[in-house]
């Protein structure tokens, strides 16, 4: 079983809020606005995951920016027909290979739900998966329901984030976890994880595929 994150290790995300941050700014939006707007559209006060173009849309325009403007704009960069310019250049590829080997697929994504599934159905991933889970609090608790039928050793755990890895890692520790490196987390952090990171897919399946001969 493979069980794949999706911001960061099959999308260019940064790359994808620096489009985005392009497309507000054409409004008059400063990219210190942007950012500061971002982290407050992006959790509730008790630390739930709440981002989408409706609610950044919403408070940009609590600093007086016109809303449905702001949101047509965020709305472009999110269309089907955009999103999956934001893949990595090798994400097809390694999907391609790991249905290839006839492994379940698992995509554990955190954030909204709704923006995230928008996300993956719209970037085209979403039909190589035979489970998608979006989940907007901790992953934890779906990794200990796919447990229950499926032995930790048996699954490899493909994701960016050290810390949310390690400690996750550290409650599933029979469970393989390769890191994909991210340009928003600085590579000592991967250094000092000691788990196995990659720069790129390939690599990773690479790896994956010298460890299971």
């Amino acid at each position: 079983m493979f069980i794949i994150d999706f911001d960061d290790t099959l999308f260019d995300t940064q790359r994808y809020k620096q489009v985005r941050l392009e497309s507000v700014q054409r409004l008059g939006v400063s990219e210190e606005e942007y950012w500061e707007t971002y982290r407050e559209a992006r959790n509730s006060p008790d630390g739930v995951f709440t981002y989408s173009d409706y609610r950044h849309a919403e408070v940009l325009a609590l600093r007086g920016y016109d809303q449905e403007e702001l949101l047509a704009v965020l709305q472009e960069t999110s269309s089907p027909a955009v999103l999956p310019t934001f893949l990595f250049g090798d994400t097809i590829s390694f999907l391609d290979a790991c249905t290839g080997s006839e492994d379940v697929l698992v995509l554990l994504s955190l954030g909204n739900p709704g923006y995230q599934e928008m996300k993956t159905k719209g970037s085209g991933v979403a039909a190589y998966f035979d489970r998608l889970f979006m989940v907007h609090d901790t992953k934890k608790h779906i990794l200990s329901e796919l447990f229950q039928s499926v032995h930790p050793k048996e699954v490899w755990f493909i994701n960016d984030k050290v810390a949310e890895s390690v400690e996750l890692y550290k409650a599933f520790p029979h469970m393989r976890v390769v890191l994909k490196v991210s340009q928003n987390i600085s590579i000592q952090e991967y250094e000092e994880s000691g788990l196995p990171y990659f720069y790129t897919l390939a690599e990773i399946h690479a790896y994956v595929a010298a460890q299971t001969q």
